[in-house]
């Protein structure tokens, strides 16, 4: 339990670099500023949502282009950081998930030298919380 609780705050503490958060929403972009309402409100319920999670092996691994067309539909959430980030030896200056309704889990994907391509990240959650997911899809309705 202990290695656990280490892995997760490790994997976590990234998110408070992070200057922005950029938001998909079937291929409308919108970015939200660190300090801006809605900057923490997602900050918040992310932290909420992966809090009682754990990393876990990834098997997944972003090809470029597919990443790239798979968030053209959809909603994803991008977390932006100001300087490059290291996790478990691999670098990334931002980290993309899919966002959907019921997930147990999300793949993180890393963004390096302008590309979504390499190994992922995993943290699978102990329980569904669509909070975060209710509030990305209340932000992106107002769009409308």
């Amino acid at each position: 339990m202990a290695i656990q609780n280490f892995v997760r705050e490790e994997i976590n503490s990234v998110f408070d670099d992070c200057y922005a958060i950029k938001i998909y929403d079937n291929n409308h972009k919108t970015i939200f500023e660190k300090g801006t309402k809605e900057f923490d409100k997602i900050l918040q319920l992310w932290q909420i949502t992966v809090n009682s999670g754990y990393e876990m092996p990834a098997f997944g691994v972003s090809i470029h282009e597919l990443t790239i067309e798979d968030m053209q539909k959809g909603l994803h959430i991008e977390f932006l950081f100001d300087k490059l980030n290291y996790h478990n030896e691999m670098p990334f200056d931002s980290l993309l998930l899919k966002l959907q309704e019921n997930q147990y889990g999300y793949q993180l994907i890393r963004h390096y030298e302008d590309k979504y391509q390499g190994r992922c990240f995993y943290v699978n959650t102990t329980e569904i919380n669509n909070d975060l997911y209710d509030y990305i899809q209340s932000l992106t309705a107002k769009k409308d």
